[in-house]
């Protein structure tokens, strides 16, 4: 009987202690299956990011070029309006503006334009390089502002040469300026002339024969992104001539005004 039951305990024991207890680990397909997996959702994640960045990158380009475009035409476009103010002094006898109210140079072969207005300034106002009109200057007549615009194509760069004197010197093509902005891709101004004296415009030249006549001016302005590979390889854009232009990668738009010279015009629009 005591035997029997040593037998039936000891052969429990034995047969609970052959029980496994080992884990099975990962088969090499099903690594490879995770590493699938993983690599395509690790794609999917670049993808999204790489998107998001590059909408980022046009979206801060658009704004920079939007802004760019709304001053340069602002600047631009005041002084065309100012051009050929006469300040009438309270003293003396003065019947009009005495200097140049507008000329230009037209760039050959597609080249930038120039642009060069004049005005009577008042005691106190800046040429675009900041200098100021004198009380004394501006008493003895020699308060006639010039501001002169051209392109430097070497740097892409708007620029401007101020001169305040009784009569400034006409620029030349290798007068430079300071820098009012860059990433400027072009720059190009029409003039609107009336021939039959009705101050309507008759039609836009480039190069005015008689520069009495101009009334109106018409000024495009062409700005590129600062960054490349914005865009992609086949886009194009219009230039300030309406032409169709491969964009190369870089974002650019044209901005165009047209502004009255209010000193000429009675009867404004």
């Amino acid at each position: 009987m005591f035997i029997s039951i040593i037998n039936r305990v000891g052969s429990g024991t034995d047969s609970g202690s052959f029980e496994s207890n080992s884990q099975r680990g990962f088969t090499l397909v099903e690594l490879m299956i995770a590493m699938t997996i993983g690599l395509v959702l690790l794609l999917a994640v670049g993808t999204v990011f790489t998107s998001s960045r590059q909408v980022s990158r046009v979206q801060e380009d658009i704004a920079r070029i939007q802004e760019s475009g709304r001053f340069a035409l602002e600047i631009i476009g005041r002084n065309i309006k100012q051009a050929g103010y006469a300040e009438i002094p309270f003293s003396g006898l003065k019947i009009g503006f005495t200097g140049t109210a507008i000329t230009g140079t037209d760039g050959a072969a597609g080249a930038a334009d120039t642009l060069t207005v004049q005005y009577d300034g008042s005691t106190g106002d800046r040429d675009c390089q900041g200098s100021a009109v004198t009380a004394a200057s501006a008493v003895a007549g020699e308060g006639i502002i010039q501001n002169y615009f051209n392109l430097d194509a070497a740097n892409a760069q708007l620029q401007c040469q101020g001169t305040i004197g009784a009569a400034p010197a006409a620029p030349t093509a290798a007068v430079a300026g300071s820098p009012l902005l860059p990433n400027i891709v072009d720059f190009q101004v029409l003039y609107g002339i009336d021939t039959t004296g009705d101050q309507s415009v008759d039609q836009y030249v480039p190069l005015p024969a008689n520069w009495n006549q101009v009334i109106t001016a018409r000024v495009c302005v062409l700005i590129g992104s600062n960054q490349q590979n914005i865009v992609p390889a086949n886009s194009t854009y219009l230039d300030c001539n309406g032409a169709v232009v491969p964009a190369n990668g870089r974002l650019r738009r044209a901005f165009t005004g047209t502004y009255n010279l209010r000193n000429r015009v009675n009867i404004l629009p």
